[in-house]
């Protein structure tokens, strides 16, 4: 084998001319000079190798390359030859334990039971934060500047703040706000910036009206100081446009000094660069290394049985992830479920009436699209429906009427 050709072996037979025959003979000699030159000619051609390509490929000798391709081809189908495509899943699921829920006490005093570690490097930690506590005080009441401090950091920071204020703010008005409380709204904020901290007896027509009776008052009133502390200012029911947006325009008052803290890792996108100015932030870390005993007593745990305090914050993030007219067609039941709060034999609104109202404040243009919107709802357990003994489908809403009522104002504040 040359050059990957394969060249086969010519025999030439000898001539058997007789001796009579000479080498002289004038008959001959041209023959045999004919068949000298042929026979060149196919020595030539047996040494020359072949140009053919197809042949050439066919005694190619198979690369590397081609080897592995080839075993990796045969290693993916035997495993697809030997796979199942059935999904193997298990139904030993949580909801089927036999083991009761805890009430919170109970987890508590389990808790209790297990002291933290590094309990002393913890607390010489914070000891260190409250040594800027002077500093603090000094920053917030430099009005010209009006600045606003911001605490950051790993673990709880609710400890800290509270001795702030007890050992910082005894002789001045301070309101204390738990921004991870699920049930808490703007509305309630300045319900107690007005009607405790500035005296003021009556009602507003709306949130607008109360931020301008404040910022009119404490312009009036320069001396008068109010303290606003607020535990997570990031928190659920807080981070929302417009509740940051009225937070701003207080914290930009000369005289109304903000101490917050945040938590969530990506806290500070919820302001732009207007907000920011408003607030005037002096970041402090702060970190604690503190559990999130309080921070976390209303999230959803699967130890601990829930009492219905999650019901709004749950509202508000489904619906927020929703479209203007879902959450226009969820308003719609909500307003008319709480027109009848007082009806005890109250079961619900029927489909069809229901259909109808969304269709004279154009929700829906069919039946059909508000059947798929209903879907949704069922999907997140907004709305429950049943069928009364007439056979008609009613709907309604599994919230008490005290969350709804919160709901619908914290709603017309956003």
């Amino acid at each position: 084998i040359i050059n990957g050709h394969k060249l086969h072996k010519i025999l030439i037979t000898p001539n058997l001319r007789s001796d009579s025959e000479s080498d002289f003979s004038p008959s001959n000699s041209e023959d045999d000079d004919e068949a000298e030159e042929h026979e060149g000619k196919r020595d030539v051609q047996t040494k020359t190798p072949s140009k053919n390509t197809s042949a050439a490929a066919l005694y190619k000798t198979p690369s590397k390359k081609g080897k592995k391709a080839a075993e990796s081809d045969l290693v993916e189908e035997y495993f697809e030859a030997h796979s199942s495509s059935k999904v193997l899943t298990s139904d030993r699921t949580l909801q089927k334990l036999q083991t009761p829920k805890l009430d919170r006490e109970t987890l508590l005093s389990l808790l209790d039971k297990n002291p933290p570690r590094f309990a002393e490097e913890i607390e010489q930690l914070n000891a260190k934060h409250e040594k800027n506590f002077n500093q603090w005080m000094l920053q917030l009441q430099l009005s010209v500047m009006g600045f606003n401090i911001l605490i950051y950091g790993l673990g709880s920071k609710k400890l800290l703040l509270e001795k702030f204020r007890t050992s910082m703010l005894s002789d001045f008005d301070h309101v204390v706000v738990n921004g991870f409380f699920p049930s808490m709204t703007l509305k309630s904020i300045l319900n107690s910036l007005t009607c405790d901290v500035l005296g003021h007896e009556g009602t507003f027509r709306n949130p607008a009206d109360q931020i301008d009776f404040i910022i009119r008052t404490l312009r009036e009133d320069p001396s008068n100081h109010v303290f606003l502390i607020i535990h997570n200012i990031d928190g659920p029911m807080l981070r929302g446009d417009r509740t940051q947006q009225a937070l701003g325009q207080l914290a930009a008052l000369p005289n109304m000094h903000l101490l917050a803290s945040i938590d969530h890792i990506n806290a500070p996108l919820i302001w732009d660069q207007a907000k920011m100015s408003m607030f005037n932030w002096l970041w402090y870390e702060t970190t604690t290394y503190l559990p999130y005993t309080e921070e976390t007593s209303y999230e959803n745990s699967l130890l601990v049985q829930q009492t219905g305090a999650l019901a709004l914050s749950s509202l508000t993030h489904v619906l927020r992830s929703l479209t203007p007219n879902a959450r226009g067609i969820f308003r719609l039941l909500a307003e008319f479920q709480l027109e009848n709060k007082d009806n005890p034999a109250y079961t619900g609104l029927s489909f069809q009436d229901f259909y109808q109202r969304c269709r004279e404040s154009f929700l829906v243009n069919s039946d059909i699209t508000l059947r798929t919107q209903l879907t949704e709802f069922r999907d997140h357990k907004l709305i429950r429906n049943k069928k009364g003994a007439d056979g008609v489908e009613y709907l309604l809403i599994p919230v008490d009427n005290g969350t709804l009522t919160d709901f619908l104002e914290k709603n017309d504040v956003e």
